[in-house]
């Protein structure tokens, strides 16, 4: 089963008062990328937090975005009253002692540091319970999301690989005439190029054999005959991060494709190819976006 790179996860619930939303999007990415936004209070389960993630969505640019509404409660940031009013007190002391201006003397005590502190309440083990369910939650929505998608993907795959089969199928057609062309061709040059001089029969038969090996292209057919047949066995299995193999695989096929426009010295065949190389160039896009 493939998977998609990109994806959208989402979860919602409410506890004790609390609205609680978690967004996990994925993007494309060789590696895995974690970005995790959470309230301040939620510093001492961030490794809990990460490691979930990490461990159930596979690569990719991760972002993962946890919201809390609170009403009932401070903010996830509070005003260190005790320490302004301290501040306060002596700034404006020492502006009347020295006949300063102190309009602006709340704005300076804003900017001093720990006046204004994160929220460092105590999460309790049954909503820590909650949280990381409602994370699970999430993650759940995106494996979905990113199933639906690498389903699509799959079906496109398979068409273009099918493509570039029936393709294959058609140079058959081509053979024999391509085959008397070429030898029409070669015993043309070497015509032209001996000119007046005596042909060796014999020697000129052995010449002509040995550029039509040179160029004879069965192996190639073979070969990206059987590259298509592994892609769709391996598209269509339940490897985890087939990604990776497809590319692989299609890194081979287009060996195979690029050899046979090489060696094609004709028209219909090389119509053919280029065909081929359309559908490959598709694939690698969506291969792109293939975990």
């Amino acid at each position: 089963m493939l998977l998609s790179m990109t994806g959208y996860g989402k979860a919602k619930d409410e506890y004790q008062g609390k609205s609680y939303s978690i967004d996990v999007k994925t993007l494309n990415g060789k590696m895995s990328d974690l970005r995790l936004k959470a309230p301040a209070y939620l510093r001492s389960k961030e490794i809990e937090l990460r490691k979930i993630i990490m461990d159930r969505v596979i690569r990719g640019k991760i972002d993962c975005t946890i919201n809390v509404l609170d009403n009932d409660s401070d903010a996830d940031y509070k005003l260190n009253l005790p320490l302004i009013e301290s501040y306060l007190r002596q700034l404006s002391n020492l502006s009347e002692k020295h006949n300063l201006n102190h309009q602006d003397l709340l704005q300076t005590i804003i900017r001093i540091p720990n006046v204004i502190q994160a929220n460092d309440e105590e999460i309790s083990p049954e909503e820590s319970k909650f949280i990381l369910h409602l994370l699970h939650n999430a993650i759940d929505d995106l494996n979905i999301f990113r199933a639906n998608e690498g389903a699509s993907l799959l079906d496109d795959l398979k068409n273009r690989v099918n493509t570039i089969v029936q393709e294959l199928e058609k140079v058959s057609l081509h053979e024999a005439t391509r085959q008397k062309e070429l030898l029409t061709r070669i015993r043309k040059s070497i015509e032209d190029h001996l000119q007046n001089e005596q042909i060796d029969e014999n020697r000129l038969e052995q010449e002509m054999i040995y550029y039509l090996e040179k160029l004879d292209i069965h192996e190639e057919k073979i070969r990206l005959s059987q590259h298509c047949t592994y892609f769709l066995e391996t598209a269509s299995s339940d490897t985890i991060e087939a990604g990776k193999k497809l590319n692989f695989i299609s890194q081979e096929m287009g060996r195979e494709i690029n050899t046979l426009g090489s060696k094609a010295q004709y028209s219909p065949l090389q119509q053919i190819v280029v065909q081929m190389k359309v559908e490959l160039d598709q694939i690698k896009e969506q291969l792109a976006n293939v975990l």
